[in-house]
């Protein structure tokens, strides 16, 4: 891997008091420095840590607004999240 390349995957530890450290490649590429934000985001039994911007907030506003509109709740999307992420898989992948 180049000099300075993110990897797509990082393992980091949880350190005194529940903190995390962004390691210094990461926080270059997304261009975070003392005091930025980060989104925790609970996808099922995911967590995913992501840049806070305005973008991803509007996103998230038009997913529930979406969501909504069809009569579902967020808590019942990521209730089906499971099933419908393996039927994808399975028509991407094949059944394996």
């Amino acid at each position: 891997m180049p000099e300075g390349a993110v990897r797509p995957i990082e393992a980091i530890r949880v350190g005194e008091k529940g903190r995390i450290a962004v390691p210094p490649s990461y926080r270059k590429l997304h261009k975070l420095s003392k005091g930025s934000e980060v989104l925790l985001i609970q996808l099922g039994e995911t967590l995913m840590v992501v840049p806070s911007d305005l973008t991803l907030g509007h996103l998230c506003e038009r997913i529930q607004e979406a969501l909504a509109g069809r009569g579902i709740s967020v808590g019942q999307a990521l209730k089906n999240l499971a099933r419908v992420r393996r039927r994808r898989f399975q028509r991407l992948y094949g059944k394996g």
